[in-house]
């Protein structure tokens, strides 16, 4: 950490677990800390679970050891001079306005990923003015992405992977996810793509009118 704040402009941010293996200790990981933050560090993003090195794989190693979020307060309390931001099983915006009472910032990832359309709601949250975009905007937008990646050679499918957790929750979003992921229509025109994914939503919605789209 002193050798890359030495030669760089930037702020040199550290993220880590709370302990090794199954050696729990408080007092470990806040040595970690001191001694990380006397070499330059003032920010430091916890994963609020040890780090299992033996017996787990890496999936298993991201939800198997418990979480202890109590711990990345008391990391505050001990360096209320450094900045810490939590992360590891945040799942909700009430989860997120519990900890930014008591810490300096949520790092949010699987679910960020997984269900993006939850991100929509954090500008309200903030303060902010409230996002104006719909998902039709968004996925649009994302074509025309899309497409600009397909004029320079990159096949469209390898961006709209990502996007599959858009309409996570809304009627007809398996059949969606389905339509983009499907591997006999990648040698299509990626607006033709869309235009079959998106008749497949007016049907899911025409067939369902009772149907209120929900906001994880």
């Amino acid at each position: 950490v002193k050798a890359m704040v030495d030669v760089v402009s930037v702020p040199v941010t550290v993220k880590h677990r709370i302990g090794i293996d199954r050696v729990e200790s408080y007092d470990f990981v806040r040595d970690f800390v001191g001694t990380v933050a006397d070499a330059g560090c003032s920010t430091f993003i916890v994963h609020a679970r040890n780090a299992w090195l033996q017996g787990i794989s890496p999936k298993e190693n991201r939800e198997l050891p418990p979480l202890k979020p109590d711990w990345v307060v008391r990391l505050k309390q001990d360096f209320p001079a450094l900045a810490f931001v939590i992360n590891g099983g945040i799942t909700s915006t009430e989860q997120i306005q519990t900890h930014l009472q008591q810490l300096d910032g949520v790092m949010v990832g699987r679910e960020a990923y997984h269900n993006p359309w939850s991100l929509s709601q954090w500008d309200a949250l903030m303060g902010f003015e409230q996002m104006p975009l719909s998902r039709d905007d968004i996925e649009a937008q994302m074509v025309v992405y899309m497409q600009r990646q397909a004029d320079k050679g990159i096949p469209w499918f390898a961006v709209s992977r990502h996007m599959l957790g858009l309409r996570h929750a809304q009627a007809g979003a398996r059949k969606w996810r389905q339509i983009w992921s499907d591997h006999k229509l990648k040698h299509l025109p990626v607006a033709e793509v869309a235009k079959l994914a998106m008749d497949s939503l007016k049907t899911a919605s025409h067939s369902n009118p009772a149907f209120e789209e929900k906001v994880v």
